[in-house]
């Protein structure tokens, strides 16, 4: 009677525990689906023209760093700096940083290929960019520097709505005026702070 018993709880447990796998795997692929079949993409393309750099030296660092997904120095230009620590000592620790994004993707043919996007020195057969580039609407235009923290001029202006990512608040849209941080609006924790997005949409 104890081993009729066992066996059927046993028998009971794995019942159960196929039952939850099975609506775990149904949730996962009807997630993926729902994904796929509702991508929107993005309306946040990248503009070469707003390409920028700017110099940090805040906490004691110097570096350059660039709005498409770069920091350091690209080559032997004078203005452009490698990490410096302690700053003014020309004591250079790193070169250069860059981001690469990679992936697998299934094309069109239902094949699996590899995709890595740089931050640079890609172009297309006819010679249009394939590299990461800055979005408009995180910085003003008509400055030569990356938004910063420091410099208001620097930051988008009203004529553009402000920031972009700000421009739904329905209390001050746009923070048009105020810094957009990592801490929140107007607020100033760290020495030196720099904003910019990037888009990998020009690698097609």
């Amino acid at each position: 009677m104890k081993n009729k018993t066992v066996r059927k709880n046993m028998k009971c447990r794995i019942y159960f525990s196929f039952f939850v796998a099975l609506t775990l795997l149904l949730n996962f692929w009807e997630a993926g689906f729902t994904q796929v079949s509702r991508h929107v993409p993005s309306d946040q393309r990248g503009d070469p023209n707003l390409r920028r750099k700017s110099n940090i030296d805040g906490n004691n660092v110097r570096a350059t760093v660039f709005n498409f997904g770069l920091s350091g120095r690209t080559a032997a230009v004078p203005d452009e700096i490698p990490y410096e620590w302690p700053k003014n000592t020309k004591r250079n620790y790193i070169a250069l940083v860059a981001i690469w994004l990679a992936g697998e993707v299934k094309d069109e043919d239902g094949n699996i290929i590899q995709i890595v996007d740089f931050p640079t020195f890609r172009q297309s057969p006819s010679g249009e960019s394939w590299n990461l580039e800055p979005v408009p609407g995180f910085l003003n235009p008509d400055a030569n520097s990356i938004a910063r923290s420091d410099d208001p001029s620097t930051w988008p202006t009203a004529a553009q709505g402000g920031w972009r990512d700000k421009r739904d608040d329905p209390v001050d849209p746009g923070w048009i005026g105020s810094w957009n941080g990592f801490f929140g609006k107007n607020v100033f924790n760290a020495d030196q702070e720099l904003f910019y997005r990037t888009s990998d949409d020009l690698y097609t």
